[in-house]
């Protein structure tokens, strides 16, 4: 199933908390990993646009962090990633080069 054109749904665990709202501040936890599945480890610049002094790097490769639900902070794929979701949910889904890192 497709969120949108380049965001692709693969698995979903519904929360039951309320709908995320744009504008708000969440805690993200996301695993980053390439096409084969290796896990990108790093801690700057994975999550958004900008840094935050705030991330945290777990041992599975969760990168948790306080963010803004918008199309300014956030790296566009997981921007509609998490529209829609409710809190406590998780997705885990596909993510067009064009909408993550581009070449890099």
């Amino acid at each position: 199933m497709w969120i949108k054109k380049g965001v692709k749904l693969i698995g979903e665990i519904p929360g039951d908390g309320a709908p995320v709202r744009r504008q708000a501040i969440y805690i993200l936890a996301i695993r980053i990993t390439l096409n084969k599945g290796d896990i990108i480890k790093s801690t700057t610049r994975c999550l958004s646009h900008t840094i935050d002094d705030n991330l945290k790097l777990h041992d599975d490769g969760f990168l948790e962090s306080r963010m803004r639900i918008d199309r300014e902070n956030l790296i566009d794929g997981i921007f509609y990633a998490v529209d829609g979701m409710k809190i406590g949910g998780y997705r885990k889904v596909a993510i067009a080069p064009h909408l993550a890192y581009r070449e890099k």
